[in-house]
């Protein structure tokens, strides 16, 4: 039998069993003590939802609209009233009350009437009776207007008056109700902030208690006769009922629930030895209450018939209750078999597979605890690896904001700061790229350990290492913001300077008010870090307005490359330099992305490169690195420059020397250029780019090579070509003349004379005859 106990199977069974039992044997208790109050619940959530519904509906379509004219009253010029320029300004009051009269009209289905007072001066204008003088007449004005008088006793910005009877006419006394209108007023004073009693200016506004009892009726039709709304004192202000407004002395049920200190929004309430269910709603805007009452008999009246169903419910609970405990054995004890086996299976003891099944699972419980507690010790060795995983994963913004607090809170990094900003560092220098890669991460480590532990009052810096080498730090703070950053940047800079002898090129994003925006600083940081390499003289890149450039559509104008690449042909040093300066300096003072700025100094040196492709010259270095992979070594625009006219000066020096020794060769070539293009541009400029070397140079080798000078050369050389050409007769002299490079049939004929002393027809002449 004890065996029998201590299997979970069959603690399972009697468990089952005993519970079935219990529920079945009380089942029919609980239909007939607690259904009553299920039923009632269900009825007070539905009248609940019902008149929060109500409630919420006028929020909006009467307090809100209130607030709304108020606003575009005070934002307008009613509230800034001049009494001295309005003495006599009868076209400026009446401008006024139009303006209020145009407001009523707009929300006439709402508003009875708008009247703005002046405290200093002690008059009102009103959309519905003009101008009073509340000083002069205050015994008419106050049956309109005594919400004057209660909002200068108050404090506060704001007041809702009572529901009161109002006559239509100010100025004629009524004393009968008919010719009244029950109407809630909402004063406010101007300015905003001010209170009753310093406001310089009150915007009173009418609102009819009508609107708000039709509403009523409109929402909740069934029991609008029984609900009331109430203000903060406890007075009516609506009702069905309409001599129940303003009403706070008369015993009734309403006054008495009004006694009661009930907090829930639905109670039980006994009036006269009757028992009513009370429904109640608070209003946001001013602090109102509605009131619904209902008969308790109302909520009960089903519930008779359902009490003789409880009997045979409980009877066919205890049947199917035995039947699902047997499919509930079964089905919760396979998984805790499951456990079980895969526990014995992993024991190497027998004698613990006898003890208590229990037992068992407690005792791998426990070992699974101490595999816990080695896990954490572990996870505290990696804790560097995680705050890394962290960082790099907020400033990505793959954290929802749940998230990240948990994680920030884990390496106990605060979240209580006020201030948040990026530092992007990059490391990259000249000594930088001279380090082994152990010396350069030990470099990495010790910067940003350095930074980490840096004291300052106020503020914690965290520091991380990026993919590339690059560091971003990121300043959590309470402190001022650029006094902080400055002082920051220098620290930087110093320490790089004191402990590694570098250079660091730094970026500031911009300040963020909250943790889960550092991902926005980052981003920005991390594309001014870009513009390091075109403004090295910067201590840190901080101008966000360079942000633009990199939505910018602005396109270099090729001309600087085309006057490059004319003055390296010419073999122009000093032109050539020129030329890199003022691209370098367009590029600095213009509005060009950063890509797009490298790319277009990228195509510089494809010129140069194409440049010495074509005279098949190599620099001396060239097998130790490319071009290319030089440019992408250099680390800012300043060196580039520097390492072009290093380079252009080289190519043009060499290529000079090599001329003078390969001056025949280049006559060769020149010569055969003008045979084969004895029509086309044969300028001493254009042929010299053909053979790579200045025009200077061509002429002067030209001259010592032929003994001739190359422009009477080329002239000779057409000449000679046009009496081939009219030696075949069959061409005419215009088309002879284009031939050979003339443009004029006029100037060939003058230069052919010249050569061969006589014209081109008489020469024809001659070699018919």
């Amino acid at each position: 039998m004890r065996e029998l106990f201590q299997s979970v199977r069959s603690r399972m069974v009697f468990s089952y069993i005993a519970v079935v039992l219990v529920i079945a044997l009380l089942f029919g208790s609980i239909l007939y003590l607690f259904f009553s109050h299920q039923y009632s619940k269900e009825i007070r959530n539905n009248k609940q939802l019902l008149l929060k519904n109500t409630v919420n509906y006028m929020e909006i379509s009467v307090i809100q609209k209130v607030n709304q004219v108020y606003l575009s009253l005070a934002l307008g010029s009613p509230v800034s009233i001049d009494v001295d320029r309005l003495k006599g300004n009868h076209g400026k009051i009446l401008d006024i009350e139009q303006l209020l009269k145009n407001q009523v009209q707009n929300y006439s289905d709402l508003i009875e009437a708008i009247h703005i007072y002046d405290t200093k001066n002690q008059f009102i204008i009103s959309s519905a009776h003009g101008l009073m003088l509340y000083k002069d007449a205050p015994e008419r004005v106050d049956q309109i207007a005594d919400w004057a008088t209660a909002m200068k006793e108050t404090e506060e910005s704001s007041l809702w008056t009572q529901t009161r009877m109002v006559p239509q006419d100010a100025y004629i006394e009524q004393s009968i109700e008919n010719n009244k209108t029950p109407i809630i007023t909402y004063v406010r004073g101007y300015p905003f902030q001010s209170s009753g009693q310093s406001s310089k200016v009150m915007i009173a506004i009418d609102i009819k208690e009508s609107t708000i009892s039709q509403i009523i009726e409109n929402m909740i039709p069934a029991d609008y006769a029984s609900t009331f709304i109430v203000d903060q004192q406890g007075t009516v202000i609506s009702a069905a009922d309409k001599t129940l407004l303003g009403t706070t002395t008369k015993e009734n049920l309403l006054q008495s629930l009004l006694s009661t200190s009930s907090a829930d929004e639905s109670f039980t309430h006994i009036f006269d030895h009757d028992s009513y269910v009370i429904s109640q709603d608070q209003f946001k805007g001013n602090g109102w209450r509605i009131y619904t009452t209902t008969p308790n008999k109302n909520f009960y009246y089903k519930l008779d018939s359902l009490k003789e169903v409880s009997l045979l419910l409980g009877l066919l609970a205890v049947a199917v209750g035995i039947a699902m405990s047997s499919l509930f054995t079964v089905a919760n004890y396979s998984p805790v078999k499951r456990i079980l086996n895969n526990i014995k299976g992993r024991v190497d003891s027998p004698t613990s597979l006898r003890q208590n099944e229990y037992r068992l699972i407690d005792t791998a419980i426990n070992s699974l605890s101490s595999k816990v507690d080695s896990l954490e010790e572990t996870l505290q060795a990696n804790h560097k690896m995680i705050k890394h995983s962290i960082m790099l994963n907020m400033i990505h913004d793959r954290f929802t904001p749940e998230e990240l607090t948990e994680q920030l809170q884990s390496i106990q990094v605060s979240v209580a700061y006020s201030r948040f900003r990026c530092i992007v560092i990059d490391p990259v220098s000249e000594k930088w790229k001279e380090m082994q890669p152990r010396q350069s991460q030990h470099t990495l480590y010790t910067m940003i350990q350095q930074l980490e532990t840096a004291e300052i009052e106020g503020t914690r810096l965290l520091a991380e290492e990026l993919q590339d080498h690059k560091m971003v730090v990121i300043i959590c703070t309470n402190q001022a913001e650029e006094p902080l950053s400055d002082h920051i940047v220098e620290f930087i800079h110093s320490e790089a300077r004191d402990r590694f002898g570098l250079e660091f090129a730094l970026s500031l994003g911009g300040w963020v008010d909250h943790y889960t925006q550092i991902y926005t600083s980052y981003h920005q940081a991390n594309a001014l870090i870009q513009y390091s390499y075109f403004f090295p003289e910067q201590s840190a890149i901080q101008d966000l307005e360079l942000l633009d450039r990199e939505t910018s559509s602005l396109e270099i104008p090729d001309s600087y490359l085309v006057n490059f690449e004319k003055k390296l042909q010419l073999r122009d040093v000093d032109g050539t330099a020129n030329a890199i300066h003022e691209l370098v300096s367009t590029i600095k003072e213009g509005r060009y992305s950063a890509e797009y700025s490298r790319i277009f100094l990228l195509k510089a040196v494809s010129i140069y490169s194409n440049c010495i492709n074509q005279v098949r010259w190599q620099p001396a270095d060239a097998n130790a690195n490319s071009l290319y992979k030089q440019f992408a070594s250099l680390y800012n625009i300043n060196t580039y420059s520097e390492w072009m006219i290093h380079l252009i000066t080289e190519f043009i020096t060499q290529v000079e020397k090599r001329s003078e020794v390969r001056s025949p060769d280049t006559i060769s070539a020149v010569k055969a250029y003008i045979r084969d293009n004895i029509s086309g541009d044969l300028t001493l400029d254009h042929v010299s780019e053909q053979v790579f070397i200045s025009p200077k140079y061509l002429s002067k080798i030209f001259k010592e090579e032929t003994g001739i000078v190359y422009s009477e050369y080329v002239t000779n050389q057409r000449m000679e070509r046009a009496r081939e050409l009219i030696a075949r007769r069959e061409f005419t002299i215009e088309q002879v003349a284009s031939t050979v490079g003339y443009r004029t049939p006029a100037y060939f004929i003058k230069k052919f004379k010249e050569i061969h002393g006589c014209t081109p027809k008489n020469f024809m002449r001659s070699l018919t005859n």
